[in-house]
């Protein structure tokens, strides 16, 4: 079959909206608990807390108001509403090679679609986590327990960055198979370099950030292959994820 850039390839292009469907999923949830929260708004009181500080206790109260007891499901809103608009314009973003193969063509719109249903994912997680503490919040007023959420929210975060790399990959692998495109040895030996999600896995480079594939947009990322980026990495889950964790649970 023929491998020219510029003839439409067969398959390319057919179901990307599956991509969406986070987002949908999203729209959905934050529409239930705000038609939930609507139903309720009568029956709250004309003072609600506004903040929980250490221990889930409340510190901070406002008069009753749409703001005010919408406003977490309205930054949630504002959340998957900027992901949707970063998703649009991920075609823009990619940065992809002047002349790929059509496998490689396949897999740059693999990864197209991954990263929009990434950005999705993240948004519905954000939008059931917020929703969850402002249902919390209505009903149970005094004592808001957010801990075991939030390690539940952070967990389903990194999740979600690697597993729809590797649905979107196998999905590109399959419709380049049916078409009668394979890569090359030199595609395969650079296949083999790169985990799910862009990172990069080559124990001979001493680098530990290097530039990102090409085709997969611009600026840098780590290389876990060698003792450096390893322990990189750990030190910044450590940092932003462990030790905040750590002093929730210490304080709840």
């Amino acid at each position: 079959m023929s491998d020219d850039n510029s003839t439409p390839l067969p398959g390319l292009r057919q179901g990307k909206a599956a991509a969406w469907f986070p987002f949908l999923l999203s729209v959905l949830a934050l529409a239930v608990v705000v038609v939930w929260g609507l139903r309720i708004y009568p029956d709250l009181p004309e003072t609600i807390p506004t903040h929980w500080g250490p221990g889930g206790v409340p510190d901070a109260w406002e008069e009753k108001s749409f703001g005010s007891v919408f406003m977490p499901q309205m930054i949630a809103a504002g959340t998957t509403a900027l992901m949707a608009v970063l998703a649009l314009v991920i075609p823009a973003l990619m940065n992809p090679p002047k002349d790929p193969s059509a496998w490689k063509r396949y897999r740059l719109e693999g990864a197209e679609r991954a990263t929009i249903s990434v950005l999705g994912w993240i948004s519905l997680l954000t939008v059931l986590f917020v929703g969850y503490l402002g249902i919390h919040g209505w009903l149970t007023p005094d004592e808001v327990s957010f801990a075991w959420p939030m390690v539940l929210y952070l967990v389903l975060i990194f999740v979600m960055i690697f597993l729809p790399y590797r649905r979107w990959t196998r999905w590109a692998d399959a419709q380049a198979g049916e078409h009668g495109f394979t890569p090359t040895a030199e595609e395969q030996a650079e296949e083999k370099l790169w985990l799910p999600g862009g990172i990069y896995n080559n124990p001979d480079e001493p680098l530990i950030l290097v530039p990102k594939r090409e085709g997969y947009g611009t600026g840098a990322t780590i290389n876990v292959g060698n003792r450096a980026g390893r322990t990189t990495v750990i030190l910044f889950l450590v940092v932003f994820v462990a030790g905040p964790l750590a002093l929730v649970f210490a304080v709840s």
